[in-house]
């Protein structure tokens, strides 16, 4: 046994040590920054030297990448968590935070984004379109078994209170949660290290809108398997362990493609003038070709479909993109297919439709309430 004075004595020259080398190791890059930066004086007098030096450091810190994964490691061992935004589950599936949380001020931001969303449905049938709404679920109410968590009682009945919402404001949607849930028996409806729906959710909610529309199939849309490769998800941002710590990194995606099979050459389209009746206005969950959902909705409603979507910036930026687009004033894009996440709408976005169109909410739409088909579910 080490006598305590030494065994104190040992401590602290590790400690001394491991200082000195943090100290040691941070040389290279300030130096290298100095060696090569030609503009630093300008830069000290603008204040920006600081903020671009921390930045060169962090970039090349030769013990950067350890210390990140030995911090996961350690909070994943220990605490069986992540960074800030991430909840794991159990058997290797991730969640997202914002699909737990819920307060005061997303009561304020729901409230806001619910109003301007039936504004927007209404800005929209008044240029003639028929909308038909697609709430996505949370992944969590898909695998409750597998996420082990508490929820805010305002995030559980978050997916309740936007449909009825829209039933209530006489907006067709599309109730997408049974429709999964039937699917997530035999399938995998999400996917377990990402915040999206797999391809075989998106598919599910493609036969369901299809169902909904019911559509005459102009043309005949054939989807295929190309290939089956290894994905990491987006989740995994949020847990930089070491190899074979934490949860399985990679899981498969099986890719799509759809293409026309039978789709006549008219004189539009050899003009390239051929307008689609449907378009697509929504998130990553339709924007990201992992997902293939406009495919989906190619083959399953017999029609070319126009995709407004974007990654990353929510529902609304895309309606803004689509309502302001040519798009929306002709007449032969007769359907709206509006995808929103659950979540998206306790988030800040920014409105789509002019103060002065708020007007449109007094004005009865008789073909809205005759699309919506009221008193069905889910209308």
């Amino acid at each position: 046994m080490i006598p305590m004075k030494k065994a104190s004595l040992i401590n602290g020259w590790l400690f001394l040590a491991t200082i000195f080398s943090g100290l040691a190791s941070l040389l290279y890059p300030v130096a290298h920054f100095f060696g090569t930066e030609t503009a630093a004086w300008d830069q000290f007098r603008k204040g920006e030297l600081v903020r671009k030096l921390e930045k060169h450091v962090d970039e090349v810190f030769v013990l950067r990448e350890p210390s990140i994964s030995l911090w996961a490691d350690a909070s994943f061992l220990f605490f069986h968590a992540g960074r800030p935004g991430v909840l794991v589950g159990e058997d290797d599936w991730l969640f997202t935070r914002e699909e737990y949380y819920y307060d005061s001020l997303s009561e304020q931001r729901l409230t806001r984004n619910l109003n301007e969303l039936a504004l927007t449905v209404c800005a929209l049938e008044q240029l003639g379109k028929q909308v038909l709404m697609v709430p996505v679920p949370a992944k969590r109410r898909l695998y409750v078994q597998r996420s082990n968590r508490a929820v805010s009682p305002g995030m559980d009945s978050l997916y309740q209170r936007i449909t009825s919402y829209l039933g209530e404001s006489g907006i067709t949607w599309l109730d997408t949660l049974p429709l999964m849930q039937h699917a997530a028996a035999e399938d995998a409806v999400f996917m377990r290290t990402d915040t999206h729906w797999s391809p075989r959710g998106a598919e599910v909610v493609a036969a369901g809108v299809a169902s909904r529309l019911s559509l005459s199939p102009a043309h005949h849309y054939q989807t295929r398997e190309v290939a089956v490769g290894a994905y990491e998800g987006d989740l995994l941002r949020y847990l930089p362990t070491s190899n074979g710590v934490g949860p399985q990194r990679q899981e498969p995606l099986t890719r799509y493609e759809t293409s026309a099979v039978d789709q006549a050459q008219d004189a539009d389209a050899l003009l390239g003038d051929n307008m689609p009746p449907v378009a697509l206005v929504g998130t990553s969950y339709s924007a990201m070709d992992e997902w293939h959902f406009p495919g989906f909705l190619r083959q399953e409603l017999g029609a070319d479909v126009l995709v407004y979507a974007l990654e990353a910036q929510g529902p609304f930026s895309a309606m803004h993109e689509f309502i302001n687009s040519p798009a929306a004033r002709d007449e032969r894009v007769k359907y709206v297919i509006w995808e929103v996440p659950e979540r998206a709408l306790i988030q800040p976005m920014e409105p789509i439709v002019e103060v002065e169109r708020h007007a449109c909410m007094a004005n009865d739409s008789d073909r809205a309430a005759e699309f919506a088909g009221v008193g069905s579910s889910g209308r």
